[in-house]
């Protein structure tokens, strides 16, 4: 009779001996790191740039569109709130704020708490050329996703938590808005406004 053949090393555990979860995989050497970087970095900037078709429509430069989107997810704001959730100076969020207000785009309005200040929102313009852009931006790209294969499509959406973990990281949080005359909102942080269950996005 012939002895019992044994499982190898591993095959009842996961890991050597069969105690604990098995490694998820070899690790990357830091050459083949650079090239990951480089080839992301890359793909991103493409992406990004051919998406702007519909932003570019609508005569919205990035700048225009990130402020079209902080206001969207955080507004009302003050110009000040708006300056350092873009994070630009004073200076050049008036200039923007005046060419969004000249478009119909965003509107001005006396802060209930400080007559002397003004409050900045998006317009109901404003709202739909912002909903259009998004909406277009994303067809755009989900046309280009029912090309794939199945397994192809697969293993982009698996990667996606770990490209918005990298997105957080490589973003510096927002700088916060007054708190005191506008207590009602959560702060600039890149993350979730309050009483909106959609993230910020910049646009």
């Amino acid at each position: 009779m012939n002895a019992p053949r044994h499982a190898p090393a591993g095959a009842h555990g996961g890991g050597p001996h069969g105690r604990g979860p098995a490694a998820s995989g070899p690790s990357v050497p830091p050459s083949d790191r650079d090239e990951v970087a480089t080839r992301l970095r890359t793909a991103v900037l493409r992406l990004s740039h051919g998406l702007r078709a519909p932003a570019e429509r609508h005569d919205l430069t990035p700048s225009r569109l990130t402020a079209l989107g902080v206001l969207s997810a955080h507004g009302p704001l003050r110009i000040g709130d708006l300056a350092r959730g873009m994070s630009i100076t004073m200076p050049s969020a008036s200039r923007l704020v005046d060419i969004l207000v000249a478009a119909d785009l965003v509107s001005r309005r006396s802060d209930p708490h400080d007559q002397r200040a003004c409050l900045l929102e998006l317009t109901p313009t404003g709202t739909a050329v912002l909903d259009s852009v998004r909406r277009e931006s994303t067809q755009a790209l989900a046309g280009q996703l029912a090309m794939l294969p199945e397994d192809q499509l697969a293993t982009l959406a698996a990667a996606l938590p770990q490209l918005d973990r990298l997105a957080q990281q490589l973003t510096p949080g927002e700088p916060q808005p007054s708190r005191k005359r506008h207590d009602r909102r959560e702060p600039i942080d890149g993350i979730t406004a309050q009483g909106s269950d959609k993230p910020y996005r910049p646009y």
